[in-house]
């Protein structure tokens, strides 16, 4: 301990820091306060309020919306306290296969740069470098808007991340990507604060702050696509598991000397209902000569946009593939919701927004008949708010969750 400042003394820092970093949390998420409604709503003397709003609007943090007479003239209006858009910006990449995509936003949570694209080759040394120079691009973009200094970045890797040490351990389909030390490899560069985390929980903490869960502490997100994840978030914290690499979803076995999947095993969730597993499937009951109008010369090009449409139109085939991939997904589901009981269920991805017209209540009907009952009847499963091309959005709000202090990181 530093000579002259006792026990007492630290408890005091440690208090005003507390409650700065709650104040802060409640103009986030609350959109804007009075100074009253700041004290009611954090438990916190009118005076301490008043001096913790006055230290944030001096640091640049917050800022406050002059007062106004109301239309009677009866007085003035309570100012409102909000985040400052200038105080500065963070960026969110989501590297995959085949695409790269960007995220800016403000201080405030508001998007201001996008940019997507098409990585002309996934080898880890030409994409590394690619990635470093659209972050630029994109810091350029953003300084050029005046938003204020970048304060961060977030990466989200599809595959196993080591997010508290911010290496990518393993990242299927992209060569090369193996236990790379990314955060520091792009904090070299930049300088700044950097956080590389999984994809599929940088897409739950999108959903958290900007989507369909925004007032929830306890949900499931998960994403079946091209492949197949979960983000956890337990009492407004995301579970990452004693290694940081929790959430493979797509690795629980659901049907016993089932297909082979790439991690080794058969059967496992990922093997049957990825976007390559149902299409798979498709080719291989037409391949056994189950009639369908999938079946045409020349072979029609597979995909799940077809499959949907054949299915819509009565096809035999079609919807023998949709009813299997709901009752897979359904027996993950249930699963899932007997050990955590999550309160709500998000799906997410390319096979939901493909099928989520024919699947949705077939999943629910599934959970409902294997969940137990008491857990199964009070949660609701519902689909994202978004598209599957969130996980920049998340990336980014990475770093204002680590800006804000906020424990829902759990980093």
């Amino acid at each position: 301990m530093e000579a002259g400042i006792s026990h007492q003394g630290l408890s005091h820092i440690d208090n005003a820091a507390r409650n700065r970093r709650v104040i802060l949390n409640a103009v986030r998420e609350n959109g804007s306060l009075s100074r009253v409604e700041a004290s009611k709503l954090c438990n916190l003397s009118i005076a301490t309020t008043k001096r913790l709003v006055d230290e944030l609007i001096a640091s640049g943090m917050i800022e406050e919306a002059g007062a106004e007479t109301d239309r009677h003239g009866r007085g003035r209006k309570a100012s409102k306290l909000g985040l400052r858009r200038g105080y500065g910006y963070a960026l969110g990449a989501d590297v995959e296969p085949g695409a790269l995509r960007l995220t800016g936003i403000g201080f405030d949570g508001a998007v201001i740069y996008r940019r997507e694209l098409a990585p002309p080759t996934d080898e880890r040394p030409a994409l590394l470098a690619l990635l470093i120079e659209e972050l630029s691009a994109a810091a350029a973009a953003c300084a050029a808007d005046r938003q204020g200094p970048l304060r961060g970045i977030g990466i989200g890797m599809a595959g196993l991340v080591a997010s508290r040490a911010g290496v990518v351990l393993y990242s299927p389909g992209l060569p090369g990507w193996e236990n790379v030390p990314l955060a520091s490899l792009v904090r070299e560069r930049f300088s700044v604060d950097v956080l590389v985390d999984d994809a599929v929980r940088c897409m739950a903490l999108a959903e958290k702050r900007h989507g369909a869960v925004r007032g929830l502490d306890t949900f499931l997100y998960l994403y079946v696509g091209a492949g197949v994840g979960s983000g956890i978030v337990l009492d407004n914290r995301m579970y990452r598991g004693r290694n940081g690499v929790c959430g493979e979803f797509g690795h629980i076995t659901v049907k016993e000397n089932g297909p082979l999947c790439k991690c080794g095993n058969r059967g496992c969730l990922e093997a049957l209902v990825s976007t390559s597993a149902i299409i798979g499937r498709a080719r291989e009951l037409l391949a056994a000569g189950v009639y369908s109008t999938l079946r045409s010369d020349p072979p029609a090009e597979l995909s799940l946009e077809v499959i949907y449409r054949a299915a819509q139109d009565g096809d035999k085939l079609a919807n023998m593939v949709i009813a299997e991939t709901e009752e897979s997904i359904g027996i993950g589901v249930a699963d899932l919701i007997n050990i955590f009981d999550p309160g709500t269920v998000i799906l997410s991805g390319e096979v939901v927004e493909a099928f989520h017209g024919l699947i949705l209540d077939g999943i629910q009907r599934i959970v409902r008949r294997r969940a137990l009952h008491a857990i199964a009847q009070r949660t609701a499963i519902i689909k994202s708010a978004f598209d599957s091309n969130t996980s920049s959005l998340g990336a980014a709000t990475l770093i204002i969750e680590r800006m804000l202090e906020n424990e829902i990181l759990n980093l």
